[in-house]
């Protein structure tokens, strides 16, 4: 059985696949769906006795999932895309940036929280795609440099930390 989390709407999503012979078995939150193969990747399932065909592709690690025309891309964050960056900034771990310029949809803490390790920090879209930011370090919410709605780049730190001292 193999268990991971995904990003869907600003929310993190966990799910459990299980496969038995060609059947994969999925249970996402308290729904569980069975996948049977009906050609190269492509399966399908019965949701509310409709029958849907579903297609899967993997490029570059991420995961492009086809339900009814409509895409969903499964990607499980690198332990160096935490923070985000494409300036280099990746290395400052008391610093949250963007993974790209785009719109921040959601922050999920404010100044003043503790926050632990790879948690959730804030939501940026960028190209029509969510990208959830994680923590890199432990520590304390020092400040908060944007509001949701605001365009951020990759060189200005939407959140800023005050690491623990064993940091």
């Amino acid at each position: 059985m193999n268990k991971t989390e995904f990003l869907y709407d600003g929310e993190i999503i966990e799910a459990t696949t299980e496969k038995t012979g060609d059947v994969l078995t999925a249970t996402v939150g308290d729904k569980t769906f069975e996948f049977v193969p009906v050609g190269a990747n492509l399966y399908a399932t019965t949701v509310n006795g409709c029958r849907h065909v579903v297609g899967v592709a993997f490029h570059d690690g991420t995961c492009y999932v086809d339900i009814d025309s409509v895409l969903i891309e499964l990607k499980e964050p690198s332990e160096d895309g935490f923070a985000g960056g494409a300036g280099g900034q990746a290395g400052e771990k008391d610093k949250i940036f963007a993974p790209m310029p785009g719109k921040i949809v959601k922050i999920m803490v404010a100044v003043g929280d503790e926050v632990t390790e790879k948690q959730p920090m804030v939501i940026v879209e960028a190209m029509k795609m969510e990208n959830q930011v994680n923590s890199r370090a432990a520590g304390k919410v020092k400040a908060v440099n944007f509001a949701v709605g605001d365009q951020v780049d990759t060189e200005s730190p939407i959140i800023e930390l005050e690491l623990l001292e064993d940091e």
